[in-house]
C-alpha cells in the first residue's frame, strides 16, 4: 500500500470537499500551555504587518488569528468548500487560487504565512518562487508544519499503536520534515532567521473526539475497517484511562527576503 503512487490532487479535493473544517476542528484543540499551533503561527507575524496572505487557508484560522484594525489578511486556498466555510467563520477576503501562481503584485505583500500548505503544495520549489516574487524587500515567510520531533517514548508508543491499527501512516504530497527547505530558500536570497519545534497534545476522552482526530488524518488507500479499528482502540484506550493524549509535534520557519 505505502508504495502506491497517490494522485494528490485528486485526493485533496475529495478529502477537503467531504471534510471540509476537519483540520481546523482538531488543530484548534490542540494545545500546548495557552495557545494552538494557529496561534503560535501568528505570533511570529509583526504587529505592523499591513498586507498578509495566507497560503492554503483552509477555513481561515490563521486569518482570523492575525485579523487587527489596519491590517489585510487574504486567505489563499483551492478548495471552494473550504473557502466558503472560512467565509461563515469570519475569515475575509479570500481568493480562489493556486499556491503557485498567486494573483498578487510583485513586491507587494508584507508577510506570506502557512500553517501546512508548504507540505501540501508541491513542488515546494514553485510555491517559494511565488513566496518571494510577492513579498516586499524585508518581507517576511511565517510557516508551521508537521514534524517528526519532538516526541518522547510515551508518545512514540502511543502514535505507534495507533498506526497499528490503521496498518499505516498519515501521509502528505511533500515530506514531513520540509527536505530541501533551507536550500531552496537560499538559491531564492531568502534568510531563514527561525526554525523551532514544539509539542502539542490532542486529548482524547469520547468516541467522538477519536472520530474527529482519525478524520482529520491524510490517509489515502487506507481501507475503512483499518480506521474503524484505530477508532475501536482509542475509544476503548480513552474510556480506560479517562483520556488519552496525542501528541503533535510541530515545526515553526521563520525567512526574511
Amino acid at each position: 500500500m505505502a508504495d502506491r503512487e497517490v494522485d494528490w490532487p485528486d485526493y485533496l479535493a475529495g478529502f477537503h470537499a467531504d471534510r471540509t473544517g476537519v483540520v481546523e476542528d482538531v488543530l484548534s484543540r490542540a494545545l500546548r500551555a495557552d495557545h494552538t499551533p494557529y496561534r503560535w503561527l501568528a505570533r511570529a507575524v509583526s504587529a505592523d504587518a499591513r498586507v498578509v496572505v495566507d497560503l492554503a487557508s483552509g477555513s481561515g484560522p490563521v486569518a482570523r488569528e492575525l485579523a487587527q484594525p489596519g491590517r489585510t489578511v487574504v486567505g489563499v486556498d483551492l478548495s471552494d468548500a473550504e473557502l466558503r466555510l472560512a467565509q461563515r467563520r469570519g475569515a475575509g477576503p479570500l481568493v480562489r487560487a493556486d499556491a503557485r501562481v498567486l494573483p498578487f503584485r510583485d513586491g507587494s505583500v508584507d508577510v506570506v504565512t502557512s500553517s501546512l500548505g508548504l507540505v501540501v503544495v508541491q513542488p515546494l520549489t514553485e510555491v517559494l518562487a511565488e513566496v518571494v516574487r510577492v513579498l516586499r524587500p524585508g518581507g517576511v515567510l511565517a510557516a508551521i508544519a508537521p514534524a517528526v520531533r519532538p516526541l518522547g517514548a510515551a508518545d512514540l508508543r502511543q502514535l505507534g499503536q495507533l498506526n497499528v491499527h490503521l496498518r499505516a501512516k498519515p501521509r502528505f504530497p511533500g515530506p514531513v520534515e520540509l527536505t530541501g527547505f533551507r536550500k531552496a530558500l537560499a538559491e531564492l536570497d531568502m534568510k531563514v532567521v527561525e526554525d523551532k519545534r514544539e509539542r502539542y497534545r490532542f486529548t482524547v476522552t469520547t468516541s467522538d473526539d477519536a472520530a474527529l482526530l482519525l478524520s482529520a488524518l491524510y490517509l489515502p488507500f487506507t481501507p475503512q475497517a483499518r480506521v474503524g479499528a484505530a477508532l475501536d482502540y482509542l475509544s476503548e484506550a480513552a474510556e480506560h484511562r479517562g483520556s488519552v493524549e496525542i501528541a503533535i509535534p510541530v515545526r515553526r520557519l521563520v525567512a526574511i527576503k
